[in-house]
């Protein structure tokens, strides 16, 4: 049992070092670039609010 564990991480090595790398980063650069232009373009209803936009809530009157 161990020796296939041992093959299967070989081979799984073997497969992560023959992907293209830096087509792989290029598509994920590509998809978010689009996601961030399609936020843009969509109205102000069906757009999503980004990291850090949370709305501020006002205190109540009393309370100050």
């Amino acid at each position: 049992m161990k020796e296939f564990f041992e093959k299967f991480k070989n081979n799984a090595l073997v497969y992560l070092k023959s992907l293209n790398w830096i087509v792989l980063l290029g598509i994920a650069a590509f998809c978010i670039v689009l996601a961030i232009i399609n936020n843009i373009r969509v109205e102000d209803s069906k757009s999503v609010d980004w990291i850090g936009s949370q709305e501020i809530l006002e205190k109540p009157a009393d309370i100050l």
